[in-house]
């Protein structure tokens, strides 16, 4: 059992238990230090030695499971979808802004063990994702595949299922990425070619290529925008359909 130490953050005057979590979700701990690890960020065993595990393994693991898991539903519940197709649904529904609200629902940021100065900051935009993925290893861990498809598919599905603000925003780069892995095992390379026009109305030009064999180009407002672009045309190339 680890010693818990609590700490101020931006949504309790301290961390609550995760004990509370875990009482409040149906979820019972056979060690219940799976739970507490789950909930430590690495920023909180940087600053405090005596923590020798944080969370990133876990969150690591969560990430394989809840890919597993929903990878396996989504096979199931569309029987005539293409690869592409699949690929795409599954882009959405693990995605961080996906995640992230299902993480806000369930109130998992108001559990976590931060350090001091990771209460603002670009590195917290994900903060929620990570947590439900270092969660969903925990559970994996603690009481294997079939509790972890069980809470997986009670509350990640379920939210989507009543989720007003549910858009499936085809992420050309998320389906690449993970064709690419699965096709050739290696991840695309993407590269700024220029950048055209005055500082308030720029494009941005991106290259995109796979081993030097497979390559496109595409555009857009921002770097972001001309790299989904790239991935776009080279699915296009490919003749994958999404």
């Amino acid at each position: 059992m680890i010693k818990k130490k609590y700490i101020q953050n931006k949504t309790e005057s301290d961390p609550k238990d995760p004990s509370l979590l875990a009482s409040e979700l149906g979820l019972k701990f056979n060690k219940p230090s799976y739970l507490e690890i789950a909930f430590i960020h690495s920023s909180f065993r940087n600053e405090n030695p005596e923590y020798k595990e944080d969370n990133e393994r876990l969150e690591f693991l969560g990430d394989s499971v809840l890919g597993l898991v929903v990878a396996k539903y989504l096979y199931r519940t569309n029987p005539s979808a293409s690869e592409g197709e699949l690929s795409r649904k599954k882009a959405t529904l693990v995605s961080t802004a996906m995640l992230n609200g299902l993480s806000e629902k369930l109130g998992l940021t108001s559990y976590v063990l931060l350090g001091k100065g990771e209460g603002q900051g670009g590195a917290q935009k994900k903060l929620g994702a990570n947590l439900f993925e270092s969660l969903v290893g925990a559970i994996y861990l603690d009481q294997g595949m079939e509790a972890a498809e069980k809470f997986i598919l009670e509350h990640l599905i379920e939210y989507i299922k009543n989720s007003d603000k549910v858009k499936e925003a085809t992420d050309y780069k998320s389906i690449l990425q993970e064709i690419c892995q699965k096709k050739f095992r290696l991840l695309p390379s993407y590269r700024l070619i220029k950048e055209t026009g005055p500082d308030h109305e720029k494009t941005f030009y991106v290259s995109v290529s796979i081993r030097d064999k497979h390559s496109a180009e595409g555009k857009g407002k921002n770097k972001k925008f001309a790299e989904q672009d790239a991935a776009k045309q080279l699915l296009k190339a490919l003749k994958i359909k999404v």
